[in-house]
């Protein structure tokens, strides 16, 4: 819980996606949870990862980033287009 409340204000591109990651976490298995105990259907382990993944690459696609090295790190890790970032601004 310390890790999360140190990040909870930072705006750097990994801190942002490890909200995401810990958000889309916590909504998928609860709503796990709830298909468990509500209905028959049940997912896999594995399922539910590529669930989460999935979802918080959808939710970063739609994002833009300021070009750093770290944020160049982070799209490299996570197999996202370099068009994410913010273009630098040449003009002054």
């Amino acid at each position: 819980m310390a890790d999360l409340l140190e990040i909870s204000h930072s705006t750097t591109a990994r801190n942002i996606i490890m909200k995401i990651v810990i958000s889309a976490s916590t909504y998928f298995v609860w709503e796990e949870r709830n298909r468990r105990l509500f209905s028959e259907r049940k997912r896999s382990a594995n399922q539910l990862v590529e669930v989460i993944l999935s979802t918080v690459r959808l939710k970063i696609h739609t994002m833009r980033f300021k070009t750093t090295p770290s944020t160049i790190q982070v799209l490299q890790e996570w197999a996202l287009p370099r068009g994410l970032l913010v273009p630098d601004d040449d003009c002054g």
